[in-house]
C-alpha cells in the first residue's frame, strides 16, 4: 500500500506489463512493415492472387476427373455471385472453350489457337492492375487443356484474403510462436530473479522492534538485494541497541524512584491527620502510581513469549478482581465477575495479562463513578471489562496512544494505562478493542490466541 492507502503494483507486474507492451510493439511494427511492403508492390500482390485462383481451378479440375462440366459444379459461388467481375474457361489446345463460368467476359482474341502453350498473365497497357487475364496449362491433363482466368474487379475481396495470408505467413506464424516463447521464458526469468526480492520484503515485514531479527537465508540473491538486506540488518541492529538502552534507562529511572516514593508514603503515615495531610498523601499516591506505570511500560516493551507459554484467563480474572476489590469498595463501586466457571487457556504470560486487565479495571473504576464494573471471561479466548460511566469521549481513536488523557479523566494518572495494555496485547499477538456499551458506558475487550494457534 502507498502512503495514501492506494494499492501499489509489484515489480513483477510492472516488468510483465512492459514486456507485453514491447512484444505488442514488435508485432505491430512487423504488421506495418508487411502492409507497407505489399502496398508498394501491388502488381506482385495481384499476380499472387491470380496464381492462387488458377491453382485452385486446376486442383478442382483434376479432382473431377478432368470433366469440365463437373468442374463448374464444384467451384464456389464467387463466379455466380459476381458475374461481372470474375470469369474462367477451360480451353483446348485448338482454342475451343470446353466449359467455364462467365466466359463471355474473356476477350475473343485471347482464345486463338496457340495462345496457351505457356503460362502467362497480362493486363492492358496503361490500365491499373485490373482487369487482369491469366493462362495456366494444366499439368498432366489428357488431352492438354489450359485454364483462362479473368478478374475485372474484386468484390469478393480476393486481394484482402491474399494480404491476410501474407500476414499469416510472414508475421503471425513465424513471429507469434517466437514471441510466446520469449514472453514465457522472460516471465519465468523475471519470477526467479525477483524471488529474493519477495523473500527480503517478507523478512522486512516480519521485523518487530525489540524482538531481534528473524532469520534470512538468500544464498542466490543478487548483490543489490544482499546489500539492501545487510544495510537493513545493520540499521535494525542499531535501532534495537538504542531502543534497549532507552528502555533500560526508563526502567532504571522508574525503579530508582520507586524506593524513595515508598519511603515517603511510609513517613507520611506518621504525620498527624489534617486536610493538608490528605491532599499531600493523595499527591504522593499519584506520584507512586505514575512511577509504577513507567516501570510497567518499560517492562511491556521487553516482554517476550517463548513458544508454549500459557495462561488461564479465568484464574487471572479471579486474582485481579480479588486484588482490586478493596480499591473498588473505597471508590463506592461494585465489581462483578462472570464466565470464570471453567479454565480458559490462552497463549500468554500470566503476569502481563494480569497487568493489562488491572489497567482496564482501574480505568473503568476511575470513569464509572459510584457504579458497577462488569468483567466477563469469554466467549472464547477473550475477556471484557464494562463500566456504566459516561462512555467513550469524542475523538477516541487515539485512546491507546501514550500520555493520552481525556478531558474528563481524573487526576493522578500519566496517560500510560491503556498504552501499556496495547503494548502487552501486541506482544501476545492479541487484540484490544474499545466501544460504547448499549445503555451507556464503555466496553474494552482483550483477545488472545489459543495455545494451539501460537
Amino acid at each position: 500500500m502507498s502512503a495514501k492507502g492506494t494499492p501499489r503494483r509489484g515489480l513483477q507486474s510492472i516488468l510483465t506489463t512492459q514486456l507485453l507492451v514491447i512484444a505488442a510493439v514488435v508485432i505491430l511494427a512487423n504488421v506495418a512493415f508487411v502492409a507497407v511492403f505489399d502496398a508498394s508492390d501491388r502488381n506482385s500482390l495481384m499476380i499472387d492472387v491470380v496464381r492462387r485462383e488458377l491453382l485452385r481451378l486446376e486442383a478442382a479440375y483434376l479432382e473431377t476427373g478432368q470433366n469440365p462440366q463437373a468442374l463448374v459444379s464444384v467451384i464456389d459461388g464467387i463466379y455466380a455471385a459476381h458475374p461481372g467481375a470474375y470469369a474462367f474457361a477451360v480451353v483446348a489446345s485448338d482454342g475451343d472453350v470446353l466449359d467455364g463460368w462467365n466466359a463471355p467476359l474473356i476477350p475473343e482474341d485471347l482464345l486463338r489457337p496457340g495462345a496457351f502453350a505457356t503460362d502467362w498473365i497480362a493486363w492492358p497497357s496503361g490500365a491499373d492492375v485490373m482487369p487482369v487475364v491469366a493462362s495456366h496449362s494444366v499439368q498432366g491433363a489428357n488431352p492438354p487443356v489450359s485454364l483462362l482466368f479473368l478478374m475485372a474487379g474484386d468484390p469478393a475481396d480476393l486481394l484482402g484474403a491474399e494480404i491476410f495470408d501474407e500476414f499469416k505467413g510472414h508475421v503471425w506464424l513465424p513471429l507469434l510462436p517466437i514471441a510466446i516463447l520469449l514472453i514465457g521464458g522472460t516471465l519465468l526469468i523475471i519470477r526467479r530473479a525477483l524471488r529474493p526480492v519477495a523473500q527480503a520484503a517478507e523478512w522486512a515485514r516480519a521485523i518487530r522492534p525489540g524482538r531481534g531479527l528473524p532469520p534470512l537465508d538468500l544464498p542466490r540473491a543478487p548483490t543489490e538485494v544482499d546489500d539492501l538486506t545487510q544495510a537493513v540488518r545493520r540499521s535494525i541492529e542499531r535501532l534495537d541497541t538504542e531502543l534497549n538502552a532507552e528502555q533500560r534507562r526508563a526502567a532504571e529511572a522508574a525503579h530508582a524512584l520507586r524506593t524513595p516514593v515508598a519511603v515517603l508514603v511510609a513517613r507520611l503515615d506518621e504525620l498527624p491527620r489534617d486536610p493538608a495531610f490528605d491532599t499531600l498523601r493523595e499527591d504522593v499516591r499519584t506520584l507512586s502510581r505514575m512511577v509504577t506505570q513507567f516501570l510497567s511500560s518499560a517492562g511491556a516493551d521487553r516482554l517476550e513469549l517463548p513458544e508454549g507459554t500459557s495462561a488461564d484467563l479465568s484464574a487471572i480474572a479471579e486474582r485481579v478482581v480479588a486484588e482490586l476489590f478493596p480499591v473498588a469498595e473505597a471508590r463506592g463501586c461494585e465489581i462483578a465477575l462472570s464466565g470464570n466457571d471453567v479454565p480458559v487457556p490462552v497463549h500468554g504470560a500470566p503476569d502481563a495479562i494480569a497487568l493489562a486487565l488491572t489497567n482496564l479495571i482501574e480505568n473503568a473504576l476511575h470513569h464509572a463513578g459510584p457504579g458497577l464494573v462488569e468483567i466477563t471471561v469469554g466467549p472464547g479466548t477473550q475477556i471484557a471489562v464494562r463500566d456504566h460511566g459516561p462512555g467513550l469521549p469524542q475523538g477516541s481513536g487515539d485512546l491507546f496512544e501514550p500520555f493520552r488523557r481525556g478531558a474528563g479523566a481524573p487526576r493522578g494518572g500519566a496517560g500510560l494505562g491503556l498504552a501499556i495494555v496495547a503494548r502487552i496485547q501486541r506482544a501476545h499477538g492479541g487484540t484490544v478493542e474499545a466501544s460504547g456499551a448499549p445503555g451507556g458506558g464503555a466496553i474494552f475487550r482483550l483477545g488472545y490466541l489459543a495455545p494451539s494457534d501460537s
